[in-house]
């Protein structure tokens, strides 16, 4: 069952178009992927889904009740500590779980992940680095009990070993029951990690079902160099 259609989206800017009639679908339960260079629409893409932003055309149909967005763009207070930034985040929340709720599920992830994730909730905002920000909020988000999941660029600006955190942690909230669409422009991660994606290049939004299909259609010898061919509108 699809929680998720677009049908026929077009936007432009200006008169200028970013998208032409791309489709997409999203299944409960499915972890699918984005990927695109910078500047390709993918921001552009999740904020038409999450409606802020209108469509110059085409269909968006989405039957979730509850859904959260992680953005580019994150500027906690600087004296806030990074735990009562994450309060602020579950008071808003639709679901608004209680902190021992979130707690209980944090204590069923990785070790690890729990241990740097209480360490940066201690520290303030203005202490951490923009990977730190960026991870917690992450995991925060992830920790709320959502239908879907959208993800831009969640390990961006992340070490190695919290990325590989943060996906166990993507992939505990798809065990879970949620749908998750997460963006990216690293090749390996995303054909290593989601059950399909798309690739939104040239105002238009190509699936696979797996990376050796990208490979092949581009005729590359690795995941970069297909990239890099669709990117550039390369067969």
């Amino acid at each position: 069952m699809n929680i998720l259609n677009l049908v026929d989206l077009c936007f432009s800017y200006d008169n200028t178009p970013i998208m032409k009639n791309i489709s997409l679908t999203l299944k409960a339960g499915e972890l699918v992927g984005i990927l695109g260079s910078n500047g390709a629409g993918k921001t552009t893409l999740f904020d038409l889904i999450c409606k802020l932003k209108k469509p110059s055309s085409g269909t968006i149909l989405n039957s979730t009740n509850r859904q959260i967005y992680l953005t580019q763009i994150l500027t906690p207070p600087p004296l806030l500590r990074m735990s009562e930034t994450g309060e602020l985040i579950r008071l808003l929340s639709s679901t608004s779980p209680s902190q021992s709720e979130l707690m209980s599920r944090l204590s069923k992830w990785p070790s690890p992940l729990g241990k740097r994730y209480n360490s940066i909730s201690k520290k303030k905002a203005a202490h951490c680095s923009y990977g730190e920000i960026r991870s917690y909020f992450t995991l925060t988000l992830l920790l709320l009990r959502s239908e879907l999941i959208i993800l831009d660029e969640p390990t961006a600006g992340v070490d190695a070993e919290f990325r590989h955190f943060i996906w166990l942690a993507i992939k505990a909230a798809r065990k879970e029951g949620a749908s998750v669409l997460v963006s990216s422009h690293y090749t390996e991660e995303i054909a290593a990690n989601c059950d399909r994606f798309y690739m939104l290049a040239n105002q238009q939004l190509k699936g696979f079902r797996s990376g050796e299909e990208f490979m092949s259609v581009y005729h590359a010898a690795s995941l970069d160099e297909a990239f890099i061919k669709a990117s550039t509108n390369q067969d």
